[in-house]
């Protein structure tokens, strides 16, 4: 009965080892199952980390690379922009150079002027490299005379009187008022000039012919192709100075005569003469500033009838302002304008 009992009791206990082995080998496949798993959720996310990487790199360098490209491209603008304005800058340079050249050229064509040396020398405080006298014209109305004393002082007096009562022959008289002459006078004065293509200013000109027959010459000898000339579409003589000016129809005409420069030409009795051909330039004044200037020497008399011819009345006002006794005093220049005419003085200087 024991034995019976023994024998089964190992042989259960054999089964319960063998499922507690196979059991215990399931649990080890399990494991090691799970470990697999656990590695290749590891070596997944191993992979994934990577490829994260890579491509945060990757589109961190596609991004650099195309902030470079557009400062690249950028820059490109900027140099192409700053080229043409590099281009445009001296092609306008290259445009004064030229205007400064050819007003280069024009000064140092201008006509020739003799100029003689008298002998007279003097000391200047501060001397100027050259002076400009200007002529002011002052239109009187009529019944009124201007007269220009020797010394300011004079004339002030002679204006703070204001009223004159002027003896004429007897027990006549006039009463002429005495008033300040006010001048407008530039003080600044820009031009724009420019050098004329189709003209040509002639100088060196013989002065004992008429200015007609002159020109007739000049127009002969310039309208000939052979003499570097053309057709003459105007021409014009400048009285005060001499010269003559030529203008053609073809503006390529010019730039040959004036750089030959010299020329002769055939005026009178078949006798040459040389003459100078230069650049005419033309000017147009831009802007004029003006001013206001008393005359501090001058005084005007206004309200003088007719009564008497205009010589012997300039005569008497110039006697009756010469006298002290009448606020006057030295007299240099009185000029009259009878009633109904009308005459323009003119003024040299600001010290008139």
């Amino acid at each position: 009965m024991y034995e019976g009992t023994l024998v089964d009791t190992l042989e259960d206990v054999q089964k319960e080892i063998t499922r507690q082995q196979g059991q215990y080998d399931k649990l080890i496949k399990e494991q090691k199952k799970q470990a697999n798993q656990k590695d290749d959720r590891e070596r997944v996310a191993k992979e994934y980390r990577d490829h994260f990487l890579k491509a945060t790199n990757e589109k961190a360098e596609d991004e650099e690379k195309h902030r470079m490209q557009m400062a690249s491209k950028q820059e490109q603008r900027q140099l192409h922009e700053d080229l043409e304005m590099t281009e445009t800058a001296i092609k306008n340079q290259d445009a004064i150079n030229s205007e400064l050249q050819n007003a280069t050229d024009v000064i140092t064509l201008v006509p020739e002027r003799e100029v003689v040396f008298r002998g007279a020398i003097g000391d200047v405080a501060n001397p100027c490299p050259f002076e400009v006298k200007t002529q002011l014209k002052y239109p009187m109305e009529g019944g009124t005379a201007l007269i220009t004393f020797e010394e300011e002082i004079v004339a002030q007096k002679v204006l703070s009187l204001k009223h004159h009562k002027v003896t004429l022959e007897g027990e006549c008289f006039v009463t002429v008022e005495a008033k300040p002459i006010q001048l407008l006078v530039p003080t600044s004065v820009k031009m724009d000039t420019r050098q004329c293509l189709r003209s040509i200013l002639v100088s060196n000109l013989p002065s004992d012919m008429d200015s007609e027959a002159l020109l007739d010459k000049l127009e002969l000898h310039f309208g000939k192709s052979h003499h570097g000339g053309g057709e003459v579409a105007s021409r014009h003589y400048q009285e005060d100075v001499g010269n003559a000016v030529l203008s053609f129809k073809d503006e390529g005409i010019s730039p040959g005569l004036i750089k030959k420069e010299y020329h002769e030409v055939v005026f009178k009795s078949q006798k040459k003469q040389k003459v100078r051909v230069t650049p005419f330039v033309n000017g147009t004044i831009t802007c004029v500033e003006t001013r206001w200037l008393r005359c501090g020497r001058s005084v005007l008399l206004t309200g003088i009838p007719p009564v008497m011819d205009a010589d012997s009345l300039q005569d008497i006002f110039e006697i009756y302002f010469q006298k002290g006794s009448h606020g006057g005093g030295e007299i240099s220049n009185t000029l009259y304008n009878p009633l109904g005419k009308t005459t323009v003085a003119i003024f040299e200087d600001d010290n008139v």
